[in-house]
């Protein structure tokens, strides 16, 4: 497994257990009303569970799973896949500290434009590697 791969599947990994315990307290605070801030992390959990876990889980599957190219055998360029991680996990990290009134409202547009840098980046790393095998 290439190592942009794994470091994204770790990355999802961590964030599902982030997103698990955000989860968990608020659940937890919906029985037991002790701390109903807890609430105001929703946009931080669906930013954690949506993009942290499940896209970036994909993404880095992806990155794994489809094919090499054909004469070289290789994945392509390795720095703009280690810029994809990087980008992406910079604007998850941009819009949780935007949601949680760290930094102005104005960063999570940073952060999507962020991780749609990182997606365009997925796309051009992989857009020559999907092709016919009747060329």
């Amino acid at each position: 497994m290439p190592a942009p791969s794994r470091w994204m599947i770790r990355c999802s990994l961590l964030y599902l257990l982030t997103g698990f315990a955000i989860g968990a307290a608020m659940l937890i605070s919906k029985a037991y009303p002790v701390y109903p801030q807890v609430w105001q992390l929703l946009p931080v959990h669906i930013e954690i569970a949506i993009f942290g876990w499940i896209i970036q889980f994909t993404m880095g599957t992806a990155y794994w799973i489809l094919p090499r190219y054909l004469k070289t055998g290789g994945r392509g360029n390795s720095m703009l896949a280690k810029s994809m991680v990087v980008l992406f996990n910079t604007g998850i990290l941009l819009n949780v500290i935007s949601y949680l009134q760290f930094l102005p409202e104005e960063a999570v547009f940073w952060g999507r434009l962020s991780e749609v840098g990182a997606v365009g980046l997925f796309v051009i790393l992989h857009w020559n590697r999907v092709v016919s095998y009747r060329r």
